[in-house]
């Protein structure tokens, strides 16, 4: 019997939602805005239980008859038409019918209420999930939505329409030239949402990660590149393309381009932030400029917002300071990343790479003996790391195993080895300098 008073609900509403735009039914009078506001609060209450059923006859007679006293039917109605939708199973006729309701909806809340940019993203989305065939329209309505709402588009509608756009390229009305220009633009947005935070940051991060699944194997460094260079030379100073151009070609690794460099130290000049100075201090260690390189990285620290940037920006300024030769002062600022994220690996590799570094410094290596145990020192290091870290091991097993082979022989211990002070296996031994530090003798 319930499933037949849904059925009639729904044949009802369905001969009744072409006309809908136009009813003007209650709300006129106290009465009827009251009967309003009853049948709003009946049905609230099914939906927040998700008894959708239950809730079908109140909403469809509030959507029907109060068409401007509240947003909340056009906004919880999506909800009853996905969960008829479902059940509606191989029953494809209703299931067309229903779709079309849901678009009606969307169609009656901006005719109402506003909002369209916003409205269309829903709609669109909802369009490419079960209205397939209406990829044309789908992608038309998406793209309308996000040229209105720009930064301000939800997830899922950025997430749709890179979609269709993909799903248009595969079908060969949509150039693979005209996607990659709107994931330049989606994923610029998407960053954007990401970098605010908030509650719907996790929102962005989910469709980031889809939209990345998707346009990774779409174009290659070559393709991006001409598409840049092109859009670079028609509006240099356009801080969003340039926002867009760095932080694509970075995620596609394409570091080494012309392109990554100029739109760079452009998108630095025009609006200085923490990651464009550590943009800057990447190129410059790529030109062997590690003063440059030092000074930029100086910079993001000080503009970075939150402390895991100036974590991550501390371990890239020891990375310059060691490819300088500034052994000690790439420690210090190895151990600034520390004190921040204590339990980060890379840091402790890093450090174990400054004690490799040092076996050509003869102040702490004084003798061949101590030029090979140095990379005793760098194994505890690497050791570290994977106690910390555990993502680490890997690396540091191949650090390990890399710097084992150069360790000292026992005929080294026992040439080197003094009547008070006998070197074994095992046995400590204090280096030092800048370096300070004892190590267990490991021999090979």
């Amino acid at each position: 019997m319930k499933n037949l008073i849904v059925l009639t609900i729904i044949i009802g509403f369905i001969f009744n939602s072409a006309s809908a735009l136009t009813i003007p039914v209650a709300g006129s009078t106290e009465n009827d805005s009251i009967e309003c506001l009853k049948n709003i609060s009946v049905y609230s209450q099914f939906v927040k239980q998700k008894s959708y059923e239950d809730a079908l006859l109140a909403w469809r007679w509030a959507y029907l008859n109060c068409p401007k006293v509240s947003k909340n039917p056009y906004v919880d109605g999506p909800k009853l038409f996905k969960y008829l939708i479902k059940k509606a199973k191989d029953d494809k006729a209703l299931k067309v019918a229903l779709v079309d309701s849901l678009m009606t909806l969307y169609d009656r809340r901006i005719n109402f209420f506003g909002q369209e940019g916003y409205v269309l993203g829903l709609k669109g989305a909802d369009m490419l999930k079960f209205k397939p065939q209406a990829l044309d329209e789908a992608f038309t309505i998406l793209q309308q939505s996000v040229q209105q709402q720009a930064s301000k588009s939800k997830a899922s509608a950025l997430l749709a329409y890179f979609t269709a756009a993909d799903k248009k390229r595969k079908a060969n009305s949509l150039s693979k030239q005209e996607v990659l220009d709107i994931y330049a633009e989606v994923s610029a947005h998407i960053d954007y949402n990401i970098s605010k935070g908030g509650k719907s940051q996790k929102y962005y991060v989910q469709a980031l990660e889809k939209v990345e699944k998707i346009f990774t194997p779409l174009a290659s460094c070559e393709e991006l590149i001409i598409m840049f260079d092109a859009k670079f030379a028609q509006t240099p100073e356009d801080v969003a393309l340039l926002k867009r151009v760095t932080k694509t070609l970075s995620k596609k690794e394409c570091t080494d381009a012309p392109i990554y460099f100029s739109a760079s130290a452009k998108l630095h000049e025009l609006e200085p932030s923490a990651f464009s100075a550590a943009g800057m201090g990447k190129l410059s260690i790529k030109k062997k400029a590690f003063s440059e390189a030092v000074s930029y990285y100086k910079q993001a620290i000080e503009i970075a917002e939150t402390e895991e940037e100036k974590a991550s920006y501390y371990y890239s300024l020891s990375e310059a300071y060691l490819k300088s030769g500034s052994l000690q002062t790439a420690r210090s600022n190895a151990y600034k990343a520390l004190e921040i994220r204590k339990d980060w690996g890379k840091p402790f590799i890093l450090i174990g790479e400054i004690y490799a570094a040092a076996r050509g410094e003869k102040s702490c290596c004084k003798n061949e003996f101590e030029q090979k145990l140095v990379y005793s020192l760098a194994i505890d290091k690497f050791l570290k790391a994977k106690s910390v870290d555990p993502s680490f091991n890997d690396i540091a097993n191949k650090k390990i195993a890399k710097y084992s082979v150069y360790l000292p022989t026992t005929d080294d211990a026992f040439f080197y080895s003094k009547e008070d002070r006998k070197i074994t296996e095992g046995s400590a031994y204090q280096f030092g300098c800048w370096i300070n530090e004892s190590t267990k003798v490991r021999l090979k």
